[in-house]
């Protein structure tokens, strides 16, 4: 048995928690299934939010308030598992504004306002942008919002400490707070707020318990050996589900409490009888006395360990949510293991121990006197057996009042009430559903049956008719999607007014502005809302308040909604976190009745069995069934609804106070023999208030030292920080008390005006059948689970630099490029341009005609690149709207087109710069190639490009870069370029495929360079915004 405990013990470090939401769906649930394609389709996670709230009359937009909000970003951004590219805020994000000649791509907070009016001017760009407003910025303009999502959510927990301390480290003016929330930041806290709760709450129940042993038999062995049994039990069960990979949920917190009181329960039976015994015939050898004890006793701790564990079953049989269904199989497991450990090893500790009763408890057994719990109970009895008409008709009341009210129950729960009120994450999370659209996200996919199908006026309308229709909502405070984009487009490329804030009236508008947005976009931008394909997109919807009862509302509207106006070839799916706390939360009611209904009739047949009598079985549910309807009238009184914690009581309340039932009948059945009695049966009224005056006198005795200690235990959860542990100990409280009190008056007095014959049968029971039925009610499947310097051939690095520049290029050059990009799950996008290229001195023209998809045909890009100056020119035809636009010259960091390659890439068309980097040689394990080494030559330079270090293969005999490696400016890797189909064309080496990959994204870019002409004239009036409206 001590190696049982000891290989328990040590597999207790294995145990690993589990605190998502996503927990409580089983992994097959399809719910969950389509939640997770979406999260991979559309980039989504439960991310981090970082509210930054000014109390003064401006607001945020003041100088200091933004340099705060900037060093709040960076702090966060620079964290390893905060997904830089993808932490939103003001200080990442630019404005698309019009102008009288196109449009300009403005950064708000690059440089940071120095002067109150240059904040004020940020205040007015943002305020005249709807998307940011709610969502990035508190309209009223006095909070902002960094949105940091995650590389890794298994890791939230550590995360969230970080971003807490990281944002200690910021420099905040004195009106400035700081608030971390979300769904990202209520899982990562958890996970330390229940170690915590676990770790104060345990040892307190522990230490209740052995002083309340200590109090009722004046001996501090019980205590200890007591102690022993609820070491064995708990670490039986939790190191059963550390080995079988089962996680430790948040309702878990409540088990080792639950498996406590049951092991001290035994123990207090056992010795209560083997104290008796004593008391009584002291003069009988202690080891004699411990065999009868355990010969009486084996049989009540059986069947009752039986019955508890069926309770705890009922639940794990009927629970959909595997947090619920493994509670119920390892509290039945503890069961088990506390039953093997009183049978096996609690009477070879009394043995060894030398166990002795008290000398008062021979005192008083010999003087005949009672203590005061005796006296209590005794006149309990007397009150019993006087009235029990009265006491059955009193808790007939008590139950009818229960069953109506179980018909008033109400579902609900939200994750933030887990926490105490005080703690900083609920009042973060009240903060970002007052100053913002909330923190609670509904994602509702439209899918189309073809590619770029979201391009269609009729998808946008429908799409555009959802968001104002659950804008309507209560507590729906958000809705966005392509839709805003593409309204605030249409705006700027038109008149720049507000009335135009609409959608584009055909399908090449709508293509087309997104390909001029591509300009200087991130290739992922948009990935939160459309898919690669443009066949499908994302309509999020926000809302500040996550109670079951609110989410209820809004998602059952929108699935009505979506049902009558999406049920065509256009389709539209509700998923995101919002949905699936509604399918989980949704199954607590479900599971709790059939949960009940299960458990009933599991111990039915148990105890039936172990009584062998049906009405016995009938008659052990009495005080359970009675206890859980007099809680139900509590909960509806109390306005307690049905929820994480509270959920789990009627499992746990048959499984507990069934041993009341089981003890009560099994005692009485043992004193009604005429031996028990010691009377010769003549008198039957004589022989009831004997047999009762017994009953009370001792196994009550048990039963209340019982109760008090299954009390303390689960008092100690009112003391929780987790507010539904606080609800579930009450409760349980109740229930546990109801089922005593139903056991010492209810069951008695039935027990006296029916006399049933089961009460008058032997208690023998073969142990054959005790173990069968044993072996039924435990469930058979098992819970799843070179150095630097110079080259041989004497070059530096200067040198190799030089000679890689000095490879001609051509003074203009026609080809066919086609711009092949790829995501993370191998969907191709394809783009066909007609391209030519011609210098004019030493400033460089490009100019782009689009060929194919169709609805960008006929779309074309001019660019003037200018060597001396920062600023390039770049124009863009709109074929849908005949007009051309200017674009901004995007930063030399920025993407070029939405591919992997930056601006910076394409213009260096192969060269290196050392101007912006120093080169050193390093060793190379390619024959016949040098590699270099590039580090930026400032902060600035390397913070504008976006790299912090390349590498360069160069091909030592054509002096071609065919590889190079890119470092972001956090040090990791970032892309991979590759150059292949190297060949002449002209005289002129060409790279006819270049491949670029983003390792942290798993994007690819791949451009296909054919027909390339070095040597055919190109007209300069080709590269005009007049050529551009021609076309070619």
């Amino acid at each position: 048995m001590l190696a049982i405990l000891l290989a328990s013990l040590a597999g207790l470090s294995g145990l690993e928690k589990d605190t998502r939401s996503d927990a409580f769906l089983a992994s097959d649930n399809p719910a969950l299934l389509y939640r997770d394609l979406v999260k991979e389709q559309f980039g989504l996670s439960d991310p981090m939010l970082v509210a930054v709230v000014a109390t003064n009359e401006r607001g945020i937009y003041r100088p200091d308030i933004l340099s705060a909000i900037m060093e709040v970003n960076d702090a966060v951004s620079a964290l390893p598992n905060v997904d830089a590219a993808n932490t939103v805020s003001l200080a990442t994000e630019s404005l698309i504004t019009g102008t009288a000649s196109g449009i300009d791509v403005v950064p708000l907070l690059d440089p940071l306002p120095q002067m109150q009016s240059e904040a004020d001017a940020v205040r007015a760009l943002v305020e005249d942008f709807p998307l940011f407003l709610g969502t990035l910025v508190a309209r009223d303009g006095s909070a902002a919002l960094i949105v940091a999502n995650l590389f890794d959510e298994a890791q939230a927990e550590q995360t969230y400490g970080e971003i807490l301390n990281a944002v200690d480290t910021v420099d905040l003016p004195e009106d400035v707070e700081i608030h971390v929330a979300g769904e990202g930041a209520i899982a990562g806290y958890l996970g330390a707020y229940i170690d915590a709760d676990a770790q104060r709450l345990n040892p307190i129940a522990g230490v209740v318990i052995v002083l309340m042993i200590l109090f009722a038999f004046r001996r501090i062995a019980p205590a200890l050996m007591a102690v022993a049994m609820i070491l064995a039990s708990v670490s039986a069960s939790l190191g059963a589900m550390a080995a079988l990979g089962v996680p430790f949920y948040v309702i878990t917190n409540a088990l080792p409490v639950i498996l406590i009181g049951i092991s001290v329960a035994d123990t207090i039976h056992v010795f209560s009888h083997f104290y008796d015994a004593q008391a009584r015939a002291p003069q009988i050898p202690r080891n004699t006395q411990i065999v009868q004890t355990m010969t009486a006793m084996w049989l009540p701790v059986t069947i009752t360990s039986l019955t508890t564990a069926a309770g705890f079953l009922g639940l794990y049989f009927a629970a959909y949510m595997p947090p619920f269904k493994y509670f119920g199989l390892f509290a039945a497991l503890g069961v088990a293991a506390a039953w093997l450990y009183t049978i096996v090893a609690l009477p070879a500790l009394m043995s060894l121990f030398k166990v002795q009763v008290a000398q008062r408890f021979i005192d008083r057994q010999r003087a005949g006197a009672s203590d005061g719990l005796e006296r209590a109970l005794q006149s309990l009895g007397v009150m019993t057996l006087r009235y029990p008409r009265g006491v059955i008709l009193a808790f007939l009341s008590l139950g009818a009042a229960g069953a109506w009210a179980a018909s008033q129950l109400v579902v609900d729960a939200d994750r933030i009430r887990l926490f105490h009120p005080q703690e900083a994450i609920v009042a973060a999370d009240r903060a970002i559903n007052t100053y913002f659209n909330g923190s609670n996200t509904l994602d509702i996919v439209i899918e189309t049956p073809e590619n770029e199908g979201l391009f269609e006026p009729d998808v946008l309308a429908k799409m555009d008719a959802l968001q104002n229709y659950a804008l309507t909502l209560p507590h729906v405070q958000g809705a966005y999607s392509i839709v805003d984009y593409l309204k605030q487009m249409n705006r700027v490329l038109t008149s720049n007014a507000a009335s135009d804030y609409r959608l584009p009236a055909t399908q090449e508008e709508a293509a087309q502005y997104f390909l001029l947005y591509s300009f200087s976009a991130d290739p992922d931008d948009f990935a939160q809302q459309v898919d690669y394909d443009y066949r499908q997109g994302n309509v999020r919807i926000t809302m500040n308040n996550g109670g079951y009862q609110q989410i209820k509302t809004v998602y059952e509207a929108l699935q009505a909604y979506t049902d009558e106006y999406f049920s065509g070839e256009v389709t539209a799916t509700l998923s995101g976190r919002v949905s699936l706390n509604y399918f989980w939360i949704r199954n607590i009611g479900e599971s709790h009745f059939a949960g009940l209904g299960i458990a009933l009739l599991l111990v039915f047949f148990v105890a039936a069995a172990s009584f062998k009598s049906l009405v016995a079985g009938g008659y052990t549910l009495v005080p359970v069934l009675t206890a859980v309807l007099i809680v139900y009238a509590f909960m509806v009184q109390q306005g307690l609804t049905l929820g994480v914690g509270t959920s789990m009581f009627a499992a746990v309340a048959i499984g507990l106070g069934v041993d009341f039932a089981i003890h009560t009948l099994s005692r009485l059945q043992a004193l009604r023999t005429a031996e028990a009695l010691g009377t010769d049966r003549e008198d039957n009224n004589k022989e009831n208030d004997a047999m009762f005056a017994q009953f009370y006198r001792t196994t009550g005795r048990a039963l209340l030292l019982n109760v008090l200690a299954v009390a303390c235990g689960f008092g100690v959860l009112i003391a929780s920080q987790v507010a539904q542990l606080r609800d579930f100990g009450s409760i349980v409280m109740l229930s546990m008390g109801m089922a005593f009190l139903a056991s010492m008056t209810l069951l008695p007095a039935i027990v006296l005006l029916s006399n049933p014959a089961f009460i008058r049968q032997s208690k023998a029971l073969g142990l054959l059948l005790v173990m069968a039925t044993l072996g039924c009610v435990i469930p058979s499947e098992q819970a799843s689970a070179q150095e630097e310097g110079t080259s041989p051939g004497g070059l530096t690095a200067a040198e190799i630099v030089q000679k890689v520049n000095a490879v001609p290029r051509g003074e203009q050059v026609t080809r066919r490029l086609v711009f092949k990009t790829t995501d993370k799950r191998g969907r191709n996008r394809e783009r066909e341009t007609q391209s030519f290229r011609r210098y004019f001195g030493e400033e460089r023209r490009l100019a782009l005609f689009f060929t194919a998809p169709a609805n960008i045909r006929d779309t074309a890009v001019l660019t003037w690149d200018y060597p001396n100056t920062t600023e390039d020119d770049q124009w863009l035809y709109l074929s849908a709207l005949r007009k051309v636009r200017r674009i901004p010259a995007a930063d030399r960091g920025d993407y070029f087109m939405g591919t992997d390659f930056s601006f910076e890439d394409m213009k260096l068309d192969g060269q290196l710069s050392p101007d912006d980097y120093d080169y050193r040689l390093l060793a190379s394990d390619r024959e016949g190639f040098y590699r270099l080494e590039a580090l930026p030559k400032t902060e600035a330079i390397a913070k504008e490009l976006g790299y912090s270090k390349t590498e360069a293969m160069v091909d030592a005999q054509t002096w071609v870069v065919v590889q190079a490696d890119f470092w972001d400016v956090r040090g990791e890797h970032l892309k991979t370029l590759r150059a292949e189909d190297v060949r002449e064309v002209d005289g002129i080496l060409t790279r006819h495929r270049l491949l670029m990959s983003n390792h942290q994204t798993g994007h690819s870019t791949e451009l296909l360079f054919s027909e390339v002409d070095y040597l055919s004239p190109i007209d300069e009036q080709l590269f005009t915004q007049q050529a551009l409206k021609r076309g070619i």
